[in-house]
């Protein structure tokens, strides 16, 4: 366990590839012992082997993310618990997975099981605020790649729907970030507003508030943006998000 664990180690370096010859120089152990341990590692997929040399494999990432997803979690929690009370809502967490929404937490008290959403499911993203608020935090060609991406049916996105969610991200990005949905919209009648939280390379996830029937922007929409940068805060609170673009606490509404 400990020889596995140093050479699990070695990567801590920040380089994503390591030849074999590197990963004897770091763990100082044999090259035998190496070579042998690296094989079993790759077959467990906790590594991959390839012509370039060896890096992280799939176990290794699924654990970091997570570690980050309860990273998020914890950073927002309290966030999230404050904006219910301000807001009598149904406040949710979620991240940005490939091109869905993995729902983090969700915070109603007796009013959660008025809003059908669950904890640990996965959305397309173009079907949620938080997915629209998420997209259109990223930089547009990297937005377009998501798009992309094959829908979880393996059916291809059709024109005229991508064609929507861009005209929808556009106006996500004309409120400063703010992503709304009316209950007027929606056969349920449930209104939904999100925010992203912004890190210092772009968002890291997204917080919104659900009700059935109507949410009073002007004073809801303030407040999401205050537990989006509160959550940030948090998460960095190195100070790694100075000078780094934030959502303002007012977003145009019209």
């Amino acid at each position: 366990m400990e020889r596995m664990s140093a050479i699990l180690d070695a990567f801590d370096s920040g380089r994503e590839t390591l030849r074999l010859e590197d990963i004897t120089d770091r763990t100082g152990l044999p090259r035998s012992t190496t070579f042998r341990l690296a094989c079993q590692l790759t077959e467990l997929q906790w590594l991959i082997h390839d012509e370039q040399g060896y890096r992280l494999g799939a176990r290794t990432r699924r654990l970091a993310r997570i570690t980050d997803c309860e990273d998020i979690r914890a950073a927002a929690s309290a966030a999230l618990s404050d904006l219910h009370v301000a807001t009598g809502a149904v406040v949710h967490l979620g991240v940005l997975e490939g091109n869905t929404v993995h729902y983090l937490d969700k915070v109603g008290g007796a009013l959660a099981a008025t809003i059908p959403s669950k904890v640990g499911t996965r959305i397309d993203a173009t079907q949620t605020v938080c997915g629209l608020a998420l997209l259109a935090s990223l930089a547009p060609e990297d937005a377009d790649r998501v798009l992309r991406m094959p829908l979880r049916s393996s059916t291809v996105r059709p024109i005229a729907r991508r064609r929507a969610v861009l005209a929808d991200l556009y106006r996500v990005r004309q409120r400063n970030g703010l992503a709304v949905s009316l209950g007027t919209a929606c056969e349920m009648g449930i209104s939904t507003v999100a925010a992203p939280v912004l890190g210092p390379d772009g968002p890291i996830a997204a917080i919104s508030v659900a009700t059935r029937g109507e949410l009073e922007l002007r004073r809801v929409a303030p407040l999401v943006f205050t537990a989006a940068r509160r959550t940030a805060a948090e998460m960095f609170a190195d100070g790694s998000l100075s000078g780094s673009n934030s959502p303002g606490s007012r977003a145009r509404l019209a």
